[in-house]
């Protein structure tokens, strides 16, 4: 050990004075490197109590560091031991830095002694909050090169694992209500989750236990089999696990990746049990066959089919008995198509093993029974009327050559024969990527379309309807292929049937009973020929969409939304308002004798039922932000059309009242209306009604007491605060809003009476959720606007009976929210940041305003409100004589705290030349001020300050210089001990 010096207790005790406060013990213990004051330190104490998370009043958590572990990290090489015990009698707490320093020892010490601080890993594990745990995965490969394999599994072993679905339990509600409902697999599918984030978790398979398994390889892939298997399980509802249903093949198609980190972390997991299971192979042989046991008895398809892909990867004198197995027990060769993994393993073998993997006689049974698929009178079924037995031989060859093709060295004779006379029909070789991910019955299972566009090109109308319908009836796998057939539809539809008027009105004559997605392909055809600019036959699809959105307002679409079919009859509506909106678009330029069919289509639109705003369903995780909730349902997305619909009526007549968009809001205002304005409708209505106002100012005066009702509270607060927080101030209709801001200002001064404590949600980071409500949106709004119309001098700052003024709006929202000083602090900073963002000078009146509003609030001297004063120090609008002279006395009410002293320094710094005297007398205003834990100053802008007030003439400046120096030094900042370097 390097010889050090034991220091004396009278040194001990006069350095743990200097060092008290925050910020120098931690320079302190960061440069400690003598382990011959850990005695010391621990008999003082200095080891007890590691802090927790700390809450403050205003909702915000911090996460507190302990500096003493800096100095336990910089002697753990020299006294392991004593380091150890020492956080191993730590008390446990919840502050993720705390162990992320512990974390830190454990990767800097070696093997055994790393591996003693397991029980604090382990522990912090358990915490809620982990600031970076991909550094687990650093130690797991830490342990694993140290040898000490026994923890790294233990750990890695919690580290993979995954927890069921927050939402399992409503899902599983909702599955068992419709257990053979196709339309709600999505919606109730189960998405398990690991513990720690998505990118940490394929970091740590990477970086940890991807070089655990090339160590361990058969204990790790045990780990992964059993973390694998309960990932499907947590992914498989209880009705579906006694059948065995497994739908690995959907989230993972391949065996094998990169783990790279946007990829989903069960997909991770199924990579890196692959590779630890080829590590297997690779590097454990005798363990080969206890991990093919332990493969076989897995129930899951995927564990059949990672063992074909291991075949596949090293066929061998052991592996051929089980591919053997694998190719004669096959059953289906007539029926379902190789999937990937399978044909992989067959054709590996075949090219290693030759003939000798199967005898003649085993072949031959398998080639027959492939030569007799697939099943004529299935395909046949599945075409109906477009059924010829020349499309039959077509898709019989293609099936018999992609099942044959892997067996290629081992085809003999006829069979031999056969399959060369199909390989020279064909331009296009077969390749590992044309199988699919799991088994498919006999071909018919494709997302292409099994009619091409030149296919339908050749069938006349009542042909390719009757084909429609048909393969309509047909059901399951075929789902398919009709999306495969819809695809192409839309193409054929918008290129060949919309330019002729008689196509078609046929189609148009035939939309009832149609499938669905057949319409939705006709719309979509018809969306893109507009986007083209291409209006041939224009007023016939608005038609069809008017048809689309009266059938999919029916009682059935409303009530049972359950089946798939009446789920995408609901969804057009979607599909048509995507189409309005094109023609709207001013790239377009529709014409304008489209306006009688477009305002009906949006009439429809914003008037029809929509299951999420009228059943109050929640679509968004936030309920509070109701704009977010509007603009994510049809109707709400159609009344931000219906004014679209306006402006683009005044591109065609400047001069247009355009009264459809008047009559169909007024039609949702009447008291008998079917339907009223929902809360998010309000809302987007209120953000709106600048527009409103530009399109018709007479109607939008007369009807704003209906677009911001005094008498329906929830609905004015939705409207009203959406209008203050999205749009600036608009002096041409504040006279409009002055009852509206008496009433805001009155029902913030009655907020102050309600006791809101139990209404206070708070999210992973310990803050309010509150943050988009219409309560705080209509606080910070009003608050902006209130103060711009004070600048713009429409109000007086402060009420003045003697002068018989009239009253200040803003002065009253001042007392209206005095219970909630945070709005003072937040509109202070608002103010600060406008002036920064302006470049000019400000005018006479304008400066005068501004400065008298300063001086109010500096006499009120509320700190938190104060504190915020960083933008306007920044504000180059503003004298630079004045800001300092501001800065000086904000200084004097307030001790400003955090990131933003190390802003005005920067600022003091570029003001420094031509202000020196009063730069330095807030500098050293600014170190009085500086608490513990709350002062940050960069190095070099301090040492520039400091230098300047030394090297001045002026004697007051020099103590300024000496006194900010001072409260520096006692700070603990020994980087400015030299001011020369």
């Amino acid at each position: 050990m390097k010889s050090w010096k034991k220091p004396t207790n009278e040194m001990i005790d006069e350095t743990l004075k200097l060092v008290k406060k925050g910020t120098g013990r931690r320079y302190f213990f960061s440069r400690l490197k003598n382990p011959l004051w850990i005695q010391p330190l621990v008999e003082r104490g200095y080891f007890q109590s590691p802090p927790n998370i700390r809450y403050f009043d205003d909702d915000y958590i911090q996460f507190p560091s302990w500096p003493q572990l800096q100095y336990l990290k910089n002697i753990s090489r020299d006294v392991p031991d004593e380091v150890i015990n020492l956080i191993l009698d730590l008390p446990k707490v919840d502050n993720p830095s705390v162990y992320n320093e512990i974390l830190e020892i454990a990767l800097q010490l070696h093997g055994e002694q790393s591996v003693k601080l397991k029980p604090k890993i382990l522990e912090s594990i358990d915490i809620d909050h982990q600031f970076l745990p991909h550094r687990y995965g650093d130690l797991l490969a830490h342990w694993a090169a140290e040898n000490q394999t026994s923890a790294a599994l233990e750990l890695s072993k919690i580290l993979i694992e995954f927890a069921p679905d927050i939402q399992s339990k409503a899902k599983e509600k909702r599955r068992r209500k419709n257990p053979t409902n196709f339309g709600t697999f999505y919606e109730t599918s189960l998405e398990p989750s690991p513990r720690i984030g998505i990118l940490e978790y394929s970091e740590i398979m990477s970086k940890g236990v991807r070089p655990l398994a090339e160590k361990e390889p058969y204990q790790v892939a045990r780990l992964l089999i059993d973390a694998t298997a309960n990932v499907i399980r947590l992914r498989t509802h209880r009705q579906d696990f006694n059948q065995g249903v497994d739908n690995s093949e959907a989230w993972c198609e391949r065996l094998q990746g990169l783990d790279a980190g946007y990829e989903d972390p069960d997909k991770t997991l199924v990579y890196t049990l692959t590779f630890a299971c080829e590590q297997v192979y690779k590097k454990s042989p005798d363990s080969v066959v206890a991990l093919d046991k332990v493969l076989r008895n897995q129930q899951w398809e995927i564990f059949k089919r990672l063992r074909q892909h291991l075949y596949a990867q090293y066929p061998n004198e052991q592996t051929k008995s089980w591919i053997r197995e694998s190719i004669i027990g096959h059953e289906g060769y007539d029926r379902r198509e190789h999937h990937y993994e399978f044909q992989r393993m067959i054709r590996r073998a075949c090219e290693y093993f030759g003939t000798s993997l199967l005898t003649e006689a085993e072949r031959v049974p398998i080639f027959d029974a492939i030569r007799s698929g697939p099943s004529k009178a299935n395909y046949q079924a599945w075409l109906g009327k477009e059924f010829t037995e020349e499309r039959f031989q077509q898709f019989q060859r293609a099936f018999h050559g992609k099942q044959s093709k892997p067996f290629e060295p081992l085809l003999f004779g006829e069979y031999a024969t056969y399959f060369r006379e199909l390989e020279d029909k064909t331009t296009d070789p077969i390749s590992d990527e044309d199988y699919p991910p799991v088994e498919t019955m006999g071909g018919a299972v494709s997302n292409r379309s099994p009619l091409s566009l030149e296919d339908l090109e050749k069938l006349t109308d009542e042909e390719l309807l009757a084909a429609i319908k048909e393969w309509e009836k047909q059901g399951g796998h075929v789902d398919f292929a009709i999306e495969g057939l819809a695809n192409t539809f839309q193409t054929f539809f918008k290129e060949t049937i919309i330019p002729s008027a008689s196509r078609l009105r046929f189609w148009l004559d035939n939309l009832k009973g149609m499938h669905p997605i057949y319409v939705r392909a006709m719309i979509e055809g018809m969306r893109l020929r507009v986007k083209g600019k291409n209006f041939d036959n224009l007023n016939e699809c608005l038609t069809s969409s008017e048809w689309t959105l009266s059938h999919t307002n029916q009682d059935k679409y409303r009530i049972d939304d359950e089946s798939r079919e009446n789920r995408e009859w609901y969804s057009l509506r979607e599909i048509v308002l995507g189409f309005i909106n094109t023609c709207l678009e001013k790239e377009v330029n529709v014409p304008v004798e489209a306006r009688e069919r477009l305002a009906k289509l949006l009439k429809m639109l914003c008037t029809q039922y929509d299951r999420h705003l009228d059943q109050q369903e929640e679509d968004l995780l936030n309920r509070n932000d109701l704009i977010d909730e509007a603009i994510n349902n049809t109707r709400g997305r159609a009344l931000e059309a219906l004014l679209q619909f306006g402006f683009w009526l005044r591109r065609h007549d400047s001069d247009s009242e355009v009264s459809e968009v008047t009559m169909i809001l007024e039609k949702r205002f009447v008291p008998e209306v079917e339907r009223p304005l929902t809360l998010p409708e309000y809302a987007i209505l209120g953000r709106d009604y600048r527009a409103i106002f530009s399109l018709n100012k007479v109607w939008a005066i007369k009807h704003k007491s209906d677009l911001f009702p005094q008498d329906k509270l929830p609905a004015w607060l939705a409207a009203f605060s959406s209008f203050l927080h999205y749009n600036p101030p608009f002096e041409r209709i504040c006279e409009i809003f002055q009852d509206d801001f008496d009433f805001a200002l009155q029902y913030l001064a009655d907020s102050k009476k309600r006791d809101t404590s139990d209404e206070k949600q708070t999210n992973i980071f310990g803050r309010h959720l509150k943050q988009n409500s219409p309560e705080e949106k209509l606080a910070e709004g009003l608050g902006r606007h209130l103060f711009t119309y004070y600048l713009w001098g429409i109000y007086p700052l402060r009420e003045s009976v003697e002068n018989n003024e009239q009253c200040s709006l803003l002065e009253r929202y001042y007392q209206a929210t005095d219970n909630n000083r945070d709005r003072w602090a937040n509109l202070f900073n608002y103010v600060g940041r406008i002036l920064r963002s302006t470049s000019e000078q400000l005018d006479k009146d304008l400066k005068d305003r501004t400065i008298a509003f300063f001086d109010w609030r500096l006499e009120v001297g509320e700190p938190r409100e104060l504190q915020h004063f960083t933008f306007w120090l920044k504000a180059k609008c503003l004298d630079a004589e004045w800001r300092l002279d501001a800065y000086s006395k904000v200084l004097d009410v307030c001790k400003v705290e955090g990131v933003s002293i190390a802003m005005q320094v920067e600022t003091l710094c570029e003001l420094l030349p031509n202000h020196t005297a009063k730069v330095l007398e807030c500098f050293a205003k600014l170190t009085d001020r500086s608490g513990d834990n709350n002062i940050y100053i960069r190095t070099e802008e301090a040492k520039t300050i400091l230098r300047a007030g030394f090297k001045s003439s002026d004697e007051s400046v020099r103590q300024n210089a000496e006194r900010a120096h001072e409260n520096l030094l006692r700070e603990s900042r020994f980087d400015l001990l030299d001011l020369d370097d």
